[in-house]
């Protein structure tokens, strides 16, 4: 008969976080662990730095590779600190490595740190699959549209009308440039 394999997790895991439970205090509460805090604490997530880098709290990354979560805040007294996957523990400690990246392992994992004083709860970061770069599809042929075509005398209509719009460009730029220079002759500077 086979054992069964032992995780390397406690049997009591940390929770994720409980709701407090209030005290005859109505100014303090009580959190996982017994201790009091504020009833008025907002929960602050902490970031997690990553590698990959985490963009937006996710990280994209193919299959095999190996990515890394690590915790960076720091507490005193040192906290006792773990992960959750999904929210099921799995593993525990600064860092975690997860080794040549499989399906059953994409997801969203969140750090708890835990101290005699306070309990920090990191943002969730999930990993997932880089998104398939699409390929372009076949253009398709398009027949010109005849009401957007020009032709005889609308098409003649508009080279006139360009014409006239350069040349009246090229006649502003003349009388600037001739501006300048007899402003120049008016205050004496050589050219």
């Amino acid at each position: 008969m086979r054992a069964k394999p032992q995780s390397p997790l406690p049997r009591n895991p940390v929770p994720a976080w409980s709701p407090p439970t209030t005290t005859t205090d109505p100014m303090l509460e009580k959190d996982a662990a017994g201790g009091d805090f504020p009833a008025n604490l907002v929960l602050q997530l902490m970031p997690l730095k990553t590698f990959p880098a985490a963009i937006r709290v996710v990280i994209q990354s193919e299959l095999n590779y190996s990515v890394i979560l690590q915790w960076v805040v720091t507490m005193d007294p040192e906290p006792v600190l773990s992960w959750t996957f999904n929210g099921v523990p799995c593993g525990m400690g600064e860092k975690l490595f997860i080794r040549r990246l499989s399906r059953e392992q994409l997801g969203t994992y969140m750090c708890i740190a835990t101290n005699s004083k306070k309990q920090l709860v990191s943002e969730p970061v999930t990993i997932s699959l880089p998104k398939p770069i699409m390929q372009p599809t076949e253009a398709e042929s398009m027949e010109p549209d005849p009401t957007l075509s020009l032709s005889g005398g609308s098409a003649i209509g508009l080279l006139a009308a360009g014409i006239l719009g350069a040349g009246a460009l090229i006649a502003g730029m003349f009388t600037i440039i001739q501006s300048l220079r007899t402003d120049r002759q008016r205050i004496g500077i050589c050219s």
